[in-house]
């Protein structure tokens, strides 16, 4: 017990003794030497000119460049139905076929009717031709008689059945000469009446009008049909169109048959700008750009990105986008003089890629801090380092 309170006596002696020479060591020096700080390295280029090609990047569906919702002319029964959705046919192949019988009938009769109105007008010019015969050899007899009349030879009753006998003549080739002056027109309404007959024997069969893919059949075989309803979607998807809207000053630059770049999973594809709307939507005031582009390495349905080049600045200042500082709602750059900063307050213009075009504030040959902005200040003194020049790709979004 006495051996533990004498080991305690000891160890509270010794940190007696080590604080005052603790103190000792730890203590400052008279005369400290004061350090001058310093100055951060800062990134800086100076700004030059540029001829930049502005890219509106703009993305929409992808529709086949022909599609076509079929329907029958006429009224009828489904007869025959040869295809299937998904399946391809050439121009002119059967669809579907509609019941025929009753068309068929109605062509016969009027080809008859034809024939039969043919050969009477034949007839009716074949009897003219006897009319105007016989009415001139009844005037002949009229004249005969009235001679003999004159003479006391021929009866007064003789002489008016000549008479009556010439006005009926007269009467029938008059009637002759009426049907045979109308016989072209009677002619053209039963050529018409066949040729009617024989379309609606045609629109019985439902073809292709063009080369493509089915894409629906909406009836079966024994369904009835009208005349609006739409039993067939046809689609080309050789071809595809890509359907944009987009702001007038894009409109502005793009031109028909203008070849754009479009990019569809990732796969870059040519096109060229087929229909351009001039007037804007009223409503949304965009213009309507349809893209025409192959379909071989795309299909119907796809989004895809076109990237339409705008109009192009020539000799404009630009920064990297990096070397702009905002604060509350003012765009500045810092501006480098000897190895101090100066913030300046500047006007941009549209960015294109990795650089930002300004139009007011700082000049060509000025040199810039290019990046790391947020953590300076104005007045502040750097050591000015110049950074390399980097290729960018200019593309507005």
């Amino acid at each position: 017990m006495l051996s533990i309170k004498s080991t305690r006596q000891l160890y509270i002696l010794i940190a007696l003794v080590a604080i005052p020479v603790l103190l000792v060591v730890t203590r400052p020096e008279q005369n400290p030497e004061l350090r001058e700080a310093v100055s951060p390295r800062v990134q800086v280029d100076v700004v030059a000119l540029h001829d930049l090609q502005p890219l509106a990047t703009v993305s929409g569906r992808l529709d086949p460049a022909r599609k076509a919702a079929l329907h029958f002319e006429l009224s009828g029964q489904v007869d025959a139905r040869p295809v299937e959705p998904g399946q391809k046919v050439q121009q002119g192949e059967l669809l579907l076929a509609l019941a025929s019988g009753d068309f068929v009938d109605a062509l016969a009769e009027a080809e008859a009717q034809l024939a039969q109105e043919t050969r009477n007008i034949e007839r009716d010019r074949d009897l003219l031709k006897l009319s105007q015969r016989n009415y001139t050899l009844q005037q002949s007899e009229l004249a005969r008689l009235q001679k003999l009349g004159a003479d006391s030879l021929v009866s007064e009753s003789r002489l008016d059945e000549s008479r009556i006998r010439l006005i009926q003549l007269e009467a029938e080739t008059a009637q002759l000469k009426a049907s045979v002056a109308s016989a072209d027109s009677r002619l053209a309404l039963r050529e018409a009446a066949r040729n009617r007959a024989a379309r609606n024997l045609e629109r019985t069969r439902l073809q292709a009008p063009f080369a493509g893919t089915v894409n629906a059949v909406a009836v079966q075989r024994g369904d009835y049909v009208t005349p609006s309803q739409t039993v067939v979607d046809l689609i080309d998807s050789s071809m595809l169109d890509l359907y944009l809207e987009v702001r007038g000053d894009v409109a502005h630059a793009l031109q028909p048959g203008q070849a754009v770049e479009v990019s569809v999973n990732g796969s870059s594809l040519q096109g060229e700008v087929l229909a351009l709307q001039v007037d804007p939507d009223p409503v949304t005031f965009t213009h309507a750009v349809r893209v025409r582009l192959p379909g071989d390495r795309a299909r119907p349905g796809q989004v895809a990105e076109a990237s339409l080049p705008l109009q192009p600045l020539r000799q404009v200042a630009a920064v990297p986008s990096t070397a702009v500082l905002y604060d509350e709602g003012r765009a500045y750059v810092f501006r480098v003089n000897a190895d101090t900063l100066e913030l300046v307050e500047v006007r941009l213009g549209p960015r294109v890629g990795e650089l930002q075009v300004v139009g007011q504030g700082i000049n060509a040959s000025d040199q810039i801090v290019t990046r790391d902005v947020a953590a300076l200040s104005h007045g502040q003194k750097v050591q000015p380092v110049m950074a390399s020049d980097t290729p960018v790709a200019a593309v507005e979004r």
